[in-house]
């Protein structure tokens, strides 16, 4: 079991879209729709369910604006996808760790250092703990914030820019820049 927020959502069903930037190079990231694609493979293979926790299926839903509807059908129509609510038992797991957060240092771990507003936070917190209570081992997220709070519960978060390329297209890569370069003058040709 998995879990995207509204980052990756808008991700996979809009690749052709501007991809987002690496922080490493501060560039778009490179080769994004073959990254994405091996990752939907990968998915596919290993028979994953898709979690998309309702606040992150909101933000979504408010970008795409005139398109949600289709997007939500698509969404619907795939096999993948299980939309998942903040309902009770998130609640109750969120409280618990807030709760339980109560020594300083545990509490910094849990709250972090975040210069995001509170109910950035808290909406960010509402999506990571829906996808405890469903049992996501990862969530796929370009948000630091959502990530930091993640990792923090133990579960592994994964931005866009830490996708792997491609093996098949890593290979085809390499072969084409260790060819021969074409020579200018064909060794059949008068010169």
């Amino acid at each position: 079991m998995l879990a995207i927020d509204q980052s990756f959502l808008e991700l996979l069903l809009h690749p052709k879209g501007k991809p987002p930037n690496d922080p490493k190079t501060g560039k778009p990231i490179e080769r994004l729709p073959d990254r994405l694609e091996e990752l939907i493979e990968r998915w596919e293979t290993d028979g994953e369910t898709i979690i998309i926790p309702t606040p992150a299926l909101s933000q979504f839903m408010i970008l795409a604006h005139h398109e949600a509807s289709d997007y939500l059908a698509k969404i619907h129509g795939s096999r993948y996808f299980k939309i998942e609510s903040f309902d009770e038992r998130a609640a109750v797991e969120l409280a618990a760790i807030h709760i339980g957060a109560m020594s300083n240092r545990q509490r910094k771990r849990v709250h972090g250092k975040s210069e995001a507003t509170w109910a950035k936070v808290n909406f960010d917190r509402q999506i990571v703990a829906v996808a405890k209570v469903h049992g996501a081992k990862a969530i796929y997220s370009d948000d630091k914030t959502l990530n930091t709070f993640a990792k923090a519960l133990g579960i592994e978060p994964v931005s866009s820019w830490e996708l792997p390329f491609p093996k098949e297209k890593q290979a085809e890569l390499v072969e084409k820049e260790t060819e021969p370069k074409a020579r200018a003058i064909s060794l059949d040709e008068d010169v």
